[in-house]
């Protein structure tokens, strides 16, 4: 990684050499593979100013498969469908892999991944590395044997559990949100900060930031292609999220873990658990962080929980920069999972991976059929775990992405907070405030009064009265 300074002096070629089809340079070490299809009136254009940050640019190098190294041993906490699916992605990311232990709420989820690893994997996970419980990641970490811990709880749970593995000692890989309020998300970055001064990797759940479209759009934005960044549209717009049906044998905390999704003291509500990816790409594009977000939603069609199912938020960032993001899980709708980022030269745009200047013309376009003629690994999933693989094995510390995901999920979390009251939320005010959704008390019984607490807020005041 590079500082600003490094940056700056690295790129002002790059810089002009990116506005020309068929660029190529190094960022961050990095080789660029100049996927590039159009680029449209370059020689017009002065040699672009790389944007100033003192935030490091740092710019992936993936191929295939992880490089080759010591043998990494991985326990599992857990082992849901984000778990077994991340479970996967690290297998085909490196060999040498080995799974050693396995922690969860449930028996029958463990063993349900506990078998696709024996018969996809051929690894044998024995009884004696099995937990369970509120308390099973603490004996799973406490384990000399593992070297490196996979973190897919509900997300409140991420940053206890990311900053207890650190303090044993182990490489972490924790799916996003780095947490859901501003206790949890000074808990990851306390963590983060520990990681650092001991040498060890964190890697998170944000793979676009391992997928090459993004990688050579995010090159591009901070060379300056688009000028200094002015706005953007994120968005998380899809059809109804899935959710679990209560089974009478269920307690009332059971059914919450089970259907975390659907609870907002578990997954922060799909502002943090969807949107985040989305606001994460332009908090990475962009280098900024919020002054304020005002939001607003509601709960129109769900059928379970107590989270909102749309969101608008307008996010305020310094420079007049402004964001408009939206979310929202209902059937029936547009549906839009995308980014746009408008600058003072230009246009960028996730949806054909695209830059364009105002009058419409394609100045760069990322070619997917180039990448996959030059790679057969193209899962951004898998990418991300190779990444943290190649770092592990070269003793080279990584946290930069863990730290952007913390300001991301806390931007998520302010918006939340500012839709389910109608207030304005502002950085500096919000993140050192107490405010934590982790309940006093953990057990698997059944919550007094259960119906009366989970509801789902309603915002502002109901009008007064006419005379």
């Amino acid at each position: 990684m590079f500082t600003r300074r490094q940056f700056l002096t690295r790129t002002t070629a790059l810089g002009a050499a990116g506005a020309v089809c068929g660029a190529t340079g190094a960022i961050g070490g990095a080789t660029a593979t100049g996927l590039l299809t159009s680029c449209t009136g370059a020689n017009k254009e002065a040699a672009l100013t790389p944007l100033e940050s003192d935030i490091p640019v740092y710019i992936p190098v993936t191929g295939d498969k992880a490089n080759d190294g010591r043998e990494v041993r991985v326990g599992i906490i857990g082992c849901g469908s984000r778990g077994s699916g991340a479970t996967g992605n690290l297998l085909t990311a490196a060999d040498k892999v080995r799974i050693v232990a396995m922690a969860d709420m449930f028996p029958d989820r463990l063993e349900t991944l506990r078998k696709y690893i024996r018969e996809e994997w051929q690894q044998t996970i024995p009884d004696d590395k099995i937990y369970y419980g509120f308390e099973a990641y603490q004996q799973l970490c406490q384990l000399p044997e593992v070297d490196m811990v996979l973190i897919a709880t509900p997300s409140i749970f991420h940053a206890i559990h990311t900053q207890y593995a650190i303090q044993q000692g182990k490489h972490v890989f924790c799916e996003k949100a780095a947490g859901i309020d501003p206790v949890s998300c000074r808990t990851f970055l306390a963590a983060i900060k520990q990681a650092q001064s001991k040498g060890l990797c964190i890697q998170t759940g944000a793979q676009r930031h391992h997928q090459r479209a993004y990688v050579e759009s995010y090159r591009r934005v901070r060379e300056g292609m688009i000028g200094r960044i002015t706005g953007g549209v994120v968005k998380w717009n899809q059809g109804a999220m899935t959710y679990r049906k209560r089974r009478p044998e269920w307690t009332d905390m059971e059914y919450m873990l089970r259907d975390f999704f659907s609870w907002n003291w578990l997954c922060g509500d799909h502002v943090i658990d969807q949107l985040v990816h989305n606001i994460d790409v332009f908090t990475w594009f962009s280098h900024l962080k919020p002054i304020s977000v005002v939001g607003m939603g509601s709960q129109l069609q769900r059928r379970t929980g107590d989270i909102f199912d749309n969101f608008a938020l307008d996010i305020v960032y310094p420079g007049g920069v402004r964001v408009n993001a939206q979310a929202r899980q209902i059937e029936g709708c547009a549906n839009d999972i995308s980014e746009t980022i408008t600058g003072t030269r230009g246009i960028w745009t996730s949806k054909d991976m695209s830059i364009r200047d105002f009058d419409g013309n394609l100045l760069w376009q990322y070619d997917h059929e180039a990448e996959k003629s030059q790679f057969k690994q193209t899962d951004p999933y898998v990418l991300e775990h190779m990444d943290l693989i190649n770092h592990i094995r070269s003793g080279e510390p990584m946290t930069w992405e863990a730290e952007m995901l913390v300001t991301s999920s806390l931007t998520g979390a302010m918006g939340r907070e500012s839709a389910y009251t109608g207030a304005e939320v502002k950085w500096d005010e919000y993140i050192v405030s107490n405010q934590s959704l982790m309940p006093e008390k953990l057990h698997l019984g059944n919550i007094k009064d259960f119906d009366k607490i989970y509801v789902a807020p309603k915002m502002g005041k109901l009008a007064p009265e006419m005379n």
